[in-house]
Formats: C-alpha cells, structure tokens, sequence
C-alpha cells in the first residue's frame, strides 16, 4: 500500500520520461564507476572530459575576474593524502575573484539540467545524437561538484563571501 502511495505521487510529479532519463543517468554513473576500477588507465580517462569541464569553469571565471589564474592542469596526480587529484589551477583570490571561481563549476549544473529538458528537441529521433546527450548531461553534473579544496578555499575568503553576499541581498532588495 505504502510502495503503491509513493510511486504514484512519483508518477504524478515526473513522467515516464523523467525517470527514464534519471535512470539513464544513473545506469552511466555506474558505468563510470565501474570503468574507473579497470585500471589507472581507464580511471583517468574517464574522468578526463569531467575534469576538463570542471577546472575550464574555474579559470574562465578566474580570467574573467581578475584573479590571474596559473597553473592550469587537467593531468592526474596521487595527492599527499593518497587519493587521486584529477586537475588544478592556481588564481590570486581577491575580494571579486574568490568566491564566483571556487563555485564556478556549480554553473554546470543548469547546463545538464538544460541538456536534459531539451533532449527531445536535441536528439531530433536520433538514438546516438540521444546517448551524446546524456553522456553530455552526466559530464556537466559530475563537473559541476565541488572539491573539498574549491570549499576550502571560498570559506577562507570571508571578504568575498561578505562582498557577494552584499550584491546578492542588495539586489534582492532592489527587486522586491
């Protein structure tokens, strides 16, 4: 009764399509899991559009806000604690800069929500140009994730944090 309860709300809030597609979405996650366990090789590359996506966010809006960024590298590495670095850059946080470039990949998160409202449109019937899509959907979500570094970093910036979250409030005031 309960389980019957649930799917129906379920089905009245998404569509068949819906979760179809969450669960194509899923079905590719564990693929990349499963991938990424064959061996350094298949870890790294798989992760490699993902990283490419995730650290291209942070040096376009470091450029674009003065941080100067350096540094740029989408080359894996073994990091101090053990565990795998897929990429890095280096910018000068400043007041403007630190906080929109530590969040910056978060901006892919709509992308793959877009990609993925507008499937249908996109794929035109096409079952390949459909699997691009969501392939293309999962590589915005997984780069829009934030690093414990890209946290780390936007946190120990509080004159970034006091100056955005002042043009966010002030703006909210200004637009009722």
């Amino acid at each position: 009764m309960v389980v019957e309860t649930l799917f129906n709300n379920l089905a009245t809030v998404f569509s068949a399509n819906d979760l179809l597609a969450f669960g194509l979405l899923l079905c590719i996650g564990l693929l990349h899991r499963w991938v990424s366990q064959w061996g350094t090789f298949f870890l790294v590359a798989s992760n490699l559009p993902i990283s490419l996506a995730h650290e291209l966010a942070h040096y376009l809006t470091a450029l674009a806000l003065g941080g100067q960024p350096t540094g740029f590298t989408i080359w894996p590495k073994i990091g101090k604690d053990k565990r795998w670095v897929f990429g890095s850059i280096s910018f000068r946080p400043t007041m403007l800069s630190a906080l929109p470039t530590t969040l910056a990949p978060l901006l892919w998160l709509p992308v793959g929500g877009l990609l993925l409202l507008s499937r249908v449109e996109l794929a035109q019937g096409s079952l390949e140009k459909l699997c691009i899509i969501y392939l293309a959907a999962y590589v915005c979500i997984a780069a829009s994730m934030l690093s414990f570094m890209d946290i780390k970093v936007a946190v120990t910036h509080p004159m970034s944090l006091l100056f955005w979250g002042g043009i966010c409030w002030g703006t909210s005031i200004l637009l009722g």
